[in-house]
Order: structure tokens, then C-alpha cells, then sequence
């Protein structure tokens, strides 16, 4: 590991520990065992580290997003449901422990930081919305699902994992983890069955 990434990897833990605001250059650079003229070196300032964490989440959401011709073709085999829990696993591929103190950052930044604020609203709601909706357009295409709002279903369902994700990111342990990763499945279970073509037949042949 270079020192340059040293430094972002030890500012991130500190930034999502105590806040930006909370850690100094010094508390950086002697976190990473460096002289604290030496971090300017690779960095102009706290500002430039927060600019590469804010880059770097940014990245790390838009590979989480399968292209939507991947989509149309995944809903060749699967249901509204299970296609959305699938998006969700493929979120969940990219949570490690830098991506939880990333989000960490982020979640809590936004309200003082115009980076990350930009950030929570253009990626996390504005690009999230849009993307959902547009899976749900080829869903009601592929007549997978009945007529519906999507804009509604995709904000209903962004705003549930949005705050799902968060309550992730402060979870202390594997058990909490996954109780929060359950309740992430059991959602797209919830929300999208309802809506499934396949589920209103069943439940008008049954009645």
C-alpha cells in the first residue's frame, strides 16, 4: 500500500469515527506514522481527501448498478421480486468495510458537506429513482408487472433501502448485518409481489 493510500484509508476511518470536522491533518498523519508536513505531499488538505472519498463512493455506486440491457435480459428468468432482490445483492457485493465507512461519511456529511450533499441527493436519490424506474418501464413492457406509478414504487423503494443502507452502516456486528440485509430482501418481497402479473392471476384463479 502506497502512502497515499495509506492516508485515505486512515482518514477514512477517523472521518467516520469523529466526523470531518473532528480530525485535524495532524490526527491523519500520525494515525498513518508519517511526519505532519509530510501528508501535503499528497494531499493539499482535509478538502482534497473528503474530494477522493466523495469520487471514490461515487464509483463504487455506479458499478452497483447492473446495465438495464443486463436487466431485460435477467427478467427473462426471473419474477419483479426476485429481479429486485437481485439489484440488491448486486449493492451488496460492493459493502466492504471501506464502503460502510464511505457511506458512513456520506450519510452524515450531507447535512454540512455540499460534496457529499450533492452526492446523497444526485446519486443515492435523483440517479436511484431513475434507475428503478426505468427497470419497472421494462418490467411493464415485458408485462411482468400490472400498471402502476413507477415513479412512486421506485421512490417508495429507494427511500426503504436508502435508509436500510444507513442503518447498515452503523451495525456493530455480523448478526445485526444480517438482520438488516433480511429485512432488505423482505422488502422487495413486499412491495413488488403485489404488483406481479403472475400474483394477480394466481389470486383471480383462486378467487
Amino acid at each position: 500500500m502506497s502512502t497515499k493510500e495509506k492516508i485515505f484509508a486512515c482518514a477514512l476511518d477517523l472521518f467516520s469515527k469523529k466526523g470531518f470536522n473532528g480530525v485535524s491533518m495532524r490526527d491523519i498523519a500520525k494515525k498513518v506514522g508519517i511526519k505532519g508536513s509530510s501528508i501535503y505531499n499528497h494531499y493539499a488538505g482535509k478538502k482534497a481527501i473528503m474530494d477522493d472519498i466523495c469520487e471514490t463512493f461515487v464509483k463504487t455506486l455506479a458499478f452497483s448498478r447492473p446495465p438495464l440491457q443486463e436487466v431485460e435480459q435477467m427478467l427473462n428468468q426471473m419474477d419483479a421480486a426476485e429481479l429486485f432482490k437481485s439489484l440488491i445483492i448486486s449493492y451488496g457485493k460492493r459493502i466492504d468495510k471501506s464502503w460502510t465507512q464511505m457511506a458512513r461519511i456520506i450519510f452524515s456529511e450531507h447535512f454540512y458537506n455540499e460534496e457529499a450533499k450533492r452526492i446523497f441527493m444526485n446519486e443515492l436519490i435523483e440517479k436511484n429513482v431513475s434507475y428503478y424506474e426505468s427497470v419497472l418501464s421494462i418490467m411493464e413492457q415485458k408485462q411482468k408487472i400490472r400498471a402502476c406509478d413507477k415513479h412512486v414504487i421506485a421512490v417508495l423503494f429507494n427511500n426503504e433501502q436508502i435508509m436500510l443502507s444507513i442503518q447498515y452502516a452503523h451495525c456493530e456486528t455480523d448478526a445485526d448485518r444480517a438482520e438488516v440485509a433480511h429485512l432488505m430482501m423482505t422488502s422487495a418481497d413486499y412491495l413488488f409481489q403485489n404488483l406481479e402479473t403472475g400474483q394477480i392471476e394466481r389470486q383471480n384463479s383462486e378467487e
